[in-house]
């Protein structure tokens, strides 16, 4: 007797094509598109990261740029009033020189005249006193 063929392998491959077939349209596809919407998330991420952190860098490098200008006005300023401050110092120090040279000349004058007159005084005092006292020595007074 002829038997009949095995059909049990053509239903395993059609059972096999069917499952193939649902597991490609409902889990192989979709899940394809959430793992290429998953890289593609993951490419923009990184892209906007990598343009942020160069922005980052721009906007640092202005900002110590910026930093650096106004360090440099500060120090220019500050040179500049130190000098203006040198200036207006050295002027009142010459102003005080100035005027106390002037004081010392008549402080110098004033103390020569006092010196002359108080040697012409004294001459003449010490004329008077030495007849003073020669009068109370001698116990009379003296013609002069």
């Amino acid at each position: 007797m002829i038997e009949l063929p095995n059909v049990t392998a053509l239903y395993v491959l059609l059972a096999f094509g069917i499952s193939y077939w649902i597991l490609k349209k409902y889990l192989f596809v979709p899940l394809a598109a959430i793992l290429e919407a998953r890289d593609n998330d993951e490419r923009t991420a990184q892209r906007a990261y990598e343009e942020s952190v160069r922005a980052l860098e721009r906007a640092i490098a202005a900002g110590e740029e910026k930093l650096a200008a106004a360090r440099r006005e500060a120090l220019r300023t500050r040179e500049r009033r130190r000098a203006e401050g040198l200036a207006l110092l050295e002027q009142k120090l010459a102003e005080a020189r100035r005027l106390a040279g002037e004081e010392l000349a008549r402080a110098s004058r004033e103390i020569e005249g006092q010196s002359a007159a108080s040697a012409q005084e004294l001459g003449a005092r010490a004329r008077e006193l030495a007849r003073e006292l020669a009068e109370k020595i001698l116990g009379r007074k003296l013609a002069a």
